[in-house]
């Protein structure tokens, strides 16, 4: 039975603008934000979510242990092409394979350029990743990290929170 990525997306901040065009007139500058230029909230978590999963499956193929299962929490920031850099296990899974495919995948997604409005470009983002043989355990892995999820929100209550953007 083959190990199926199952991803969560989760970043620091709400929702810059994206799509805009700058017009100068009597040493003025006015931006104006395009509308058909700009990005939804749920267009870009749909696009990130499917990039990291495309990158898990590519990297997961690499990967001969089966019996790896787990889940690992990755960090990363934006670089000015809007892909991933500095990337670092935040929270490590029991297993290095699972470690392994889920800093190459989040390495790898490509860009996530342009952003909705309100993410700014220099946001910290994180991905969790799921690595699970059925769907029972998939469930089981799920039920911890939203639990470990919601912990961390109310320990962070007056600090930096986490949203979750994209999730299968």
């Amino acid at each position: 039975m083959h190990a199926k990525p199952l991803i969560l997306v989760l970043c620091s901040s709400l929702l810059l603008s994206t799509g805009v065009g700058a017009r100068q007139a009597n040493d003025q500058l006015t931006v104006v934000a395009s509308p058909e230029k700009e990005i939804t909230y749920k267009k870009w978590s749909a696009r990130a979510e499917n990039r990291l999963t495309n990158s898990v499956r590519r990297n997961a193929g690499f990967m001969d242990d089966q019996r790896s299962v787990g889940f690992a929490r990755v960090l990363f920031r934006l670089d000015g092409d809007g892909r991933p850099q500095a990337v670092a296990l935040a929270q490590p899974s029991e297993s290095r394979t699972v470690d392994r495919i889920s800093l190459r995948a989040v390495r790898t997604m490509g860009s996530l350029t342009p952003l909705p409005q309100g993410i700014p470009a220099n946001s910290r983002f994180e991905a969790w990743i799921i690595v699970a043989n059925d769907m029972w355990q998939r469930d089981e892995m799920m039920n911890q990290l939203r639990a470990g999820h919601r912990a961390r929100t109310l320990a962070q209550a007056d600090g930096e929170r986490s949203v979750l953007i994209a999730s299968r």
